[in-house]
Parts: structure tokens; C-alpha cells; sequence
């Protein structure tokens, strides 16, 4: 999705006898996205996350609530994906691979209301392996394939999970930057 395509989303109105998001609130919030796809701002995917709206104006139906949220929740997602360099814009200059460090400092959101996420403690153990590889470059690291075939168990309800669509975009990018690495290395 292109910053254009998040500037002219439109949502439908809230069902009749229930009131929906201020249409003018959600068409801001899409601007700053959009903005921050280019660059121009920087809203975080928590700020997005934690976006309450007003009612309508007296009158007015309002956009619908859960055509607004799954929306929201997708650009979550891209937003990661142009943080981690996998975005339609063209990166911008002094971004190199993924680093020991920067894998130490990704945090996933977690699943949306009422959807499964995967368990964020196989997760964090699979950073870790990660973080080592990248900081020793070994043969015993892991590898692109290795990436490819990792598979996680859904959380439970109660316990800690992370958005399934960030780690599988994450995931997506390490894979990548291995099998360069790989390539280079032959």
C-alpha cells in the first residue's frame, strides 16, 4: 500500500442505530500514516495501536468501527515492514543489514483483539539464536532455510503472544539478508 493508497481509504458508515468513528479523526490519523510512510513524520506503531475517535457530529453515522480497526491493524504491519527496510519506498541512505544489536531491540506488537498471535516465548528464544548468528557469522548459525522452516505454536489464551503478520514480514527480511549472506559467502 502506497502512501497515496493510505490517503484516499475510505470506510464505509457504521451500521444504522450504532454510532462509528469520526470520519474527520480517522481521515487525520490516515494523513500522519501516510506521512510517516514518507518520511515527513513519526508515528509509532503503539501511537496507532492505542488511537481512540469521537463519536460523529450529530447526524452523522460515522465510519465503521471494524473496517477502521482491521485497517489500522494492517498498517501496523507495514509500518514495521518500512522500519525493517521492507517497505515500496526506497530505503534511505546508511541503512545497512540487520545487526546483532537491532535484533536484540525488535519488540512485536501483540496479536489484535480476539486473533491468535505466536508464543512470545519461542519467539524470543528464536531472536536469540538469531542475535548470535549475526554476531559470530559461524557455520553454525542459522541459516535461510533455517528461517524459512520455522514454525511457532500459538499462545494460549493468557499468555504472551506477538502479531503473527509482523514476525512472518520480520522473518520474511532475515531470510533475505541470510541468503545474501549465504551467496557472499560462496
Amino acid at each position: 500500500m502506497t502512501p497515496d493508497d493510505v490517503r484516499r481509504t475510505r470506510f464505509g458508515p457504521a451500521p444504522l442505530g450504532h454510532h462509528g468513528y469520526h470520519p474527520g479523526q480517522v481521515d487525520a490519523l490516515c494523513g500522519r500514516i501516510a506521512d510517516t510512510m514518507l518520511g515527513r513524520d513519526h508515528l509509532t506503531v503503539a501511537e496507532i495501536r492505542l488511537a481512540e475517535f469521537d463519536t460523529p457530529p450529530a447526524g452523522q453515522r460515522g465510519y465503521e468501527i471494524e473496517q477502521v480497526d482491521d485497517f489500522l491493524d494492517h498498517m501496523c504491519v507495514e509500518l514495521e515492514e518500512l522500519r525493517h527496510g521492507r517497505g515500496r519506498l526506497p530505503a534511505r541512505h546508511g541503512h545497512g543489514p540487520l545487526t546483532h544489536d537491532d535484533v536484540l531491540r525488535i519488540q512485536f506488537s501483540p496479536p489484535p483483539y480476539g486473533f491468535p498471535g505466536y508464543l512470545a516465548s519461542e519467539v524470543g528464544a528464536l531472536l536469540d539464536r538469531l542475535a548470535a548468528t549475526l554476531a559470530h557469522h559461524g557455520p553454525n548459525g542459522l541459516t535461510a532455510q533455517d528461517i524459512r522452516d520455522v514454525t511457532f505454536h500459538l499462545a494460549p489464551a493468557g499468555e504472551a503472544a506477538c502479531h503473527r503478520d509482523e514476525v512472518d514480514a520480520f522473518l520474511d527480511l532475515v531470510a533475505v539478508q541470510l541468503e545474501k549472506a549465504e551467496v557472499g559467502r560462496h
